[in-house]
């Protein structure tokens, strides 16, 4: 047989068994699939592996190289480091592989240099005879696809870090540490106490040793909290200073946890005393994981204002809270039906023109003596209540109505962005409600753009990817707010119809360190892979803007371009920047 019919027949057999990264799978599945894929095609049986700097694939936090794919005789090594456990004669011939870049192929060892994205790898298998020509383009094609393979894996365990560890100290995040409530309060024998432990005046640190010392001492602290506790005590980052302890109530206690604030942080040349404060809350297995955090909260705030002690356990007599948060969804239900709610637009830029290509509708509530009430304190009330839902229809409506003046004032191609609640999906009507507004105000589909966060996906997935396909269908944008900070499925990205990642601005905030450059840059490349427009929030200073934009980020909002304007005050704004 010519030996390019046997390229073309072994390029064939290479489709036809072509497999992508399942996320279910493991990378070590993936790759032994692929490691037997090679045997197969080549006709052979012997021992495989894969070697890689990315331990973290295999939850390794070192940066040396693992086995992170091994079959037949060399599974006994697989997740091990790779040189002391290999061969020396192989461990030799993977070095000089990943020094030359080069591939090799000996008499009976053969090695493949992988590298795509940076990510670098080498594959070795094992042959009775040398190659030959053919067989050699045919296994370089097949490593070219594990190569890219290989860097699906390691973009899909990034954003899975992200949505469940915190991206500075490697604790679990706030949601994954309520998932931890869970599994505790369910799975143990032994009373239990949940601590919220927060760093005074930790921003003092910030405005006077700067951020990255500030942030060297968060990861100072979650080292020493993480290094003391016990096995069966389990500590997360819930929020910027504030560490979250949970466990037997014998060691989560008052006492030890002050003990080990005793001595002081070595950040860099500084020595640094920390005061804390501490929330405790008694675990009940018959309460929600939720609330039992909201209770730790509660009572950690009662310890701030403590002039005795910087330590409180909750009890029910501090739900003064609640009473206040009623006070709130009642006077906010008046204000409604009294029409003195307002949409305020914040302005969407071109990153590359510096045009103004689209505006975020924003809900804005004045309080009684004209002040603004924090959208973060009384929407989620709103949602709580159920007044989101009616509020939800007027907004877009307000909304989808100003942007008809914008076009009929010549602005033809900017979009309007709503933010939609979960309690909006869920109303049967909504989909037709969307579709109604739009040709009561006949504007094209294409310039509303429906704004959702990941937690309304988890929330109710079906409903929401049915009503999302809808609307997709009917032409309306879609966009996927606050990426990055709480997705517990990553599956769910691509059922879901969208047009564009929004990256959330706590990436854009410390986009100079590495860490968070390293993250935005993943979101951006997952955009980039599934065909979706990215957009940067929180851009506050031209430094951020920049490094954004080098990143491949296409859009951007924050206060470097505008603040969030009322209706004439946009006008103006475009006037000057549409």
């Amino acid at each position: 047989m010519l030996a390019n019919e046997e390229l073309i027949l072994g390029l064939e057999a290479i489709n036809s068994k072509a497999t992508g990264f399942d996320s279910s799978a493991s990378v070590t599945d993936y790759l032994n699939s692929q490691l037997s894929k090679i045997n197969e095609i080549c006709g052979l049986a012997g021992g495989a592996f894969c070697i890689s700097r990315a331990g973290h694939l295999i939850g390794k936090d070192s940066d040396d190289l693992y086995v992170i794919g091994a079959i037949n005789r060399f599974q006994a090594i697989l997740r091990k480091q790779a040189l002391p456990s290999l061969p020396k004669k192989l461990a030799k011939l993977t070095q000089h592989c990943l020094k030359s870049k080069s591939h090799y192929y000996l008499s009976s060892d053969n090695l493949l240099y992988l590298n795509y994205s940076g990510l670098e790898s080498v594959v070795y298998f094992e042959s009775e005879t040398a190659l030959d020509y053919t067989s050699q383009k045919i296994v370089e094609t097949l490593a070219s696809q594990i190569a890219i393979g290989l860097d699906n894996v390691n973009l899909f365990q990034k954003l899975k870090r992200t949505s469940f560890n915190d991206w500075l100290t490697h604790l679990p995040n706030r949601n994954e540490f309520i998932n931890l409530i869970s599994i505790m309060k369910i799975n143990s024998s032994v009373r239990q106490n949940l601590a919220l432990v927060d760093l005074s005046h930790f921003s003092d640190v910030n405005d006077g040793l700067g951020q990255d010392i500030g942030n060297s001492l968060l990861v100072a602290v979650a080292t020493r909290l993480a290094s003391s506790v016990g096995e069966n005590i389990k500590v997360g980052r819930i929020s910027g200073d504030v560490f979250g302890i949970i466990g037997d109530a014998r060691f989560v206690d008052p006492n030890i946890i002050n003990d080990l604030f005793v001595q002081p942080f070595i950040v860099s040349e500084h020595a640094l005393k920390l005061n804390i404060n501490i929330g405790f809350c008694k675990i009940q297995h018959d309460v929600d994981a939720i609330y039992q955090l909201r209770c730790g909260n509660v009572a950690l705030n009662h310890a701030k204002k403590s002039i005795s002690t910087n330590w409180v356990f909750y009890t029910p007599a501090m739900d003064e809270e609640i009473r206040e948060r009623l006070d709130i969804i009642r006077n906010l239900q008046r204000d409604f039906e009294q029409e003195k709610l307002e949409v305020w637009y914040q302005p969407q830029i071109d990153l590359i023109s510096e045009k103004t290509i689209g505006v975020e509708a924003l809900l804005r509530w004045r309080d009684g003596s004209g002040e603004f009430l924090s959208p973060e304190i009384f929407v989620p009330l709103a949602e709580y209540s159920g007044l989101i839902v009616e509020i939800g229809k007027w907004v877009l409506a307000e909304s989808v109505r100003r942007l008809k003046i914008l076009i009929a004032d010549g602005r033809a191609n900017i979009r309007m962005a709503v933010n939609v609640s979960v309690l909006q999906f869920r109303d049967p009507d909504f989909v037709d409600y969307v579709k109604y507004i739009i040709d009561l105000h006949d504007i094209p589909p294409h310039l509303l753009e429906l704004e959702i966060t990941e937690s309304v996906v988890m929330d109710e997935p079906e409903i929401v990817i049915r009503a999302l396909d809808k609307l997709k269908e009917y032409g309306v944008l879609i966009a996927i707010d606050d990426f990055g900070t709480g997705f517990s499925s990553m599956s769910y990205i691509q059922k879901l119809p969208l047009d564009r990642l929004k990256i959330d601005r706590i990436f854009v905030e410390n986009i100079d360190t590495e860490k968070d450059s390293f993250i935005a840059q993943a979101i951006v490349n997952l955009g980039k892979q599934l065909g979706l427009t990215t957009i940067a929030e929180g851009v506050e200073n031209r430094a951020q803007a920049s490094k954004m934009l080098k990143l491949g980020t296409d859009e951007a909002q924050g206060f470097l371009f505008a603040k969030a304007l009322p209706f004439k005050e946009l006008k103006d704004f475009l006037s000057v920047n549409g």
